[in-house]
């Protein structure tokens, strides 16, 4: 079992376990198909690496990839939210920054999370996959105003309405100005 990063009274899995059934249920109720590949936080004896999502993500064809994550600290100091995608010295994923980017901004509009920005990194699965993929690391159970946050119901719903607005956002056309239109 790997229930991840834990910290005042939270653990990694349960809180990415209930902000990805409140997000599975914002997208599907637009007409989204969601594909899970985290078993259910009570299912944890069966995990799945990082490369096996990739792969899983890859076979389905999926449009886009969000793995969602919290962060865990030596320095109680540490905290806030951040979004990775992949990107190295010679290249990165344009779309997967852009994702990032609408969901940094999006979290933090909506949230009173520290924006630590989005970042590149190639981790395997942010390489792995063939569509735009993004990791949101959505606070730091080290911290414990982040931990107290996460902790709210009400304010996983918030961070689940700003995630599933930022991937029906990823895919609207964007506004054009007045001076655009013809």
């Amino acid at each position: 079992p790997d229930p991840g990063v834990s910290g005042h009274g939270l653990t990694e899995a349960l809180v990415a376990d209930d902000l990805t059934r409140r997000i599975e249920g914002r997208l599907a109720a637009i007409g989204t198909q969601v594909i899970v590949t985290r078993p259910p936080s009570q299912f944890l004896d069966t995990g799945v690496s990082d490369a096996q999502r990739a792969l899983i993500a890859n076979e389905v064809r999926a449009d886009l990839v969000v793995s969602l994550h919290t962060d865990w600290h030596l320095s109680p100091k540490a905290h806030g939210v951040a979004t990775y995608y992949f990107g190295s010295a010679r290249t990165k994923s344009a779309l997967g920054a852009r994702l990032a980017e609408i969901i940094q901004a999006n979290v933090t509009r909506r949230t009173d999370l520290v924006n630590c920005h989005t970042q590149a990194k190639t981790w395997d699965l942010l390489r792995l996959t063939r569509m735009p993929t993004v990791r949101v690391e959505v606070g730091y159970l080290s911290h414990a105003g982040d931990a107290a946050r996460l902790a709210q119901p009400r304010f996983r719903d918030t961070l689940a309405e700003a995630v599933a607005a930022s991937a029906v956002s990823f895919f609207s056309p964007l506004a054009t100005s007045s001076a655009d239109e013809v």
